[in-house]
């Protein structure tokens, strides 16, 4: 309805009231002969109702017209927005609740180890356990001998964790000392994949070789170690292992690599003898060379058109082809020892393994930085891997 309809309905309404006045004037002036008062009283009484119903309906209907006619003349937005007595700002978004996640046979990508290329699709599968009691799937450990710092981690490769049934780790390494402390003392150990009690023989003989190694250091000194009678020695203890468990050798063949190194000289340079039998390795790493190079072990030949995983000899059947030699270390320079899963990688010309653990292992870093970093990610590396690493220090 327009301004003016209010008004004329308004009019309309005045003139009502003024006719019904006229006719309750006439009806209260009328005698009536019986219960005039009474008539008069209603009509009266109807006048005032009517009366007040009129300007009331007036005043409202005109209120009406005049709130229209100012909504018709404000700019009007496109999309009609509720008249509210508070503003309030945009709804903050809630939380979705969290949709049930399938069964993913893969878990999510580790981030806190290093990753080479595509990485190797095992490293994303669920660890299993083996169906037997077994060592631990990861180890690892930090020390200072003199002026030497040491780093050590083992971890089970990914092809091992997620078969079915998965299996052992396979790598043992452990690390001593002379009663002196002049001398550190590493032994790694690999145990052969064909081998179904492979961690217990390389269990026994990292163990033996670090015995055995402190025995001769203190017997004949660091000049008279003798590789023969100390890979004689740990055959021995392997073999009566199988024998304890009635097993054939073969079922606990192992490689073995040990170091012994001697306290820096006057000139902090320090003396390493090792010894070695199979694939597993010694390199060392210049601190102004930024690549480590191999010192010592049978690594594999990784330009060859077939790369062959056969090894040269194994405890506890052949220990009469294990070698040894000496290699000096300058100051801050260091000395790696580690079995083919990490071996392999750093002799791969085609990746940047090497390089990357070379500037990462630099100096000394925190065993749960050093053991992130063993069991790093990287395409067809999926053997277990382990790594003894050495810091020469100079003198204390």
């Amino acid at each position: 309805m327009s301004r003016d309809d209010g008004l004329m309905g308004g009019r309309w309404r005045a003139v009502l009231f003024v006719a019904v006045a006229i006719g309750a004037f006439i009806e209260v002036s009328t005698p009536h002969r019986r219960y005039g008062p009474l008539v008069d009283m209603f009509a009266l009484a109807a006048v005032g109702v009517i009366g007040a119903a009129v300007v009331l309906g007036s005043e409202s209907v005109a209120t009406l017209a005049r709130e229209r006619d100012r909504l018709a003349r404000e700019p009007q937005s496109p999309t009609t927005v509720p008249v509210c007595r508070y503003a309030a700002g945009p709804a903050a978004p809630q939380p979705q609740p969290a949709k049930p996640r399938p069964f993913l046979r893969e878990r999510p990508t580790d981030l806190s180890v290093p990753r080479f290329g595509d990485g190797a699709r095992a490293q994303g599968y669920p660890w299993l356990l083996p169906e037997r009691t077994v060592q631990n799937g990861i180890a690892a450990d930090e020390a200072t001998v003199g002026a030497f710092a040491i780093r050590a981690a083992s971890v089970i490769g990914p092809g091992h964790r997620c078969g079915q049934p998965a299996e052992p780790r396979q790598d043992s390494y452990r690390i001593g000392r002379s009663r002196d402390s002049r001398y550190a003392i590493v032994a790694v150990a690999d145990g052969l994949s064909s081998a179904a009690w492979s961690d217990a023989g390389a269990t026994t003989a990292s163990s033996q070789a670090v015995t055995l190694l402190r025995e001769q250091i203190e017997t004949v000194g660091f000049g008279g170690l003798d590789v023969k009678e100390l890979y004689g020695r740990i055959a021995e203890s392997v073999a009566a292992h199988a024998a304890g468990r009635g097993v054939a050798t073969s079922h606990v063949a192992t490689v073995l690599i040990t170091a012994v190194l001697a306290e820096p000289d006057a000139n902090g340079v320090a003396e390493a003898w090792i010894s070695w039998l199979g694939d597993s390795s010694a390199w060392t790493l210049d601190p102004h060379v930024p690549l480590w190079q191999v010192s010592a072990g049978d690594v594999k030949d990784r330009t060859a058109a077939v790369v062959s995983n056969e090894v040269a000899g194994q405890l506890p059947d052949t220990p009469q082809l294990a070698r040894d030699h000496y290699v000096t270390l300058a100051p801050g320079a260091a000395l790696a020892l580690v079995t083919d899963g990490i071996g392999d990688a750093w002799t791969d010309p085609a990746g940047n393994v090497n390089e990357y653990f070379a500037n990462a292992w630099r100096s000394p870093v925190p065993a749960t930085r050093f053991t992130a970093d063993v069991g790093f990610d990287a395409p067809q590396c999926l053997d277990d891997r382990t790594a003894v690493v050495t810091w020469n220090g100079g003198r204390a």
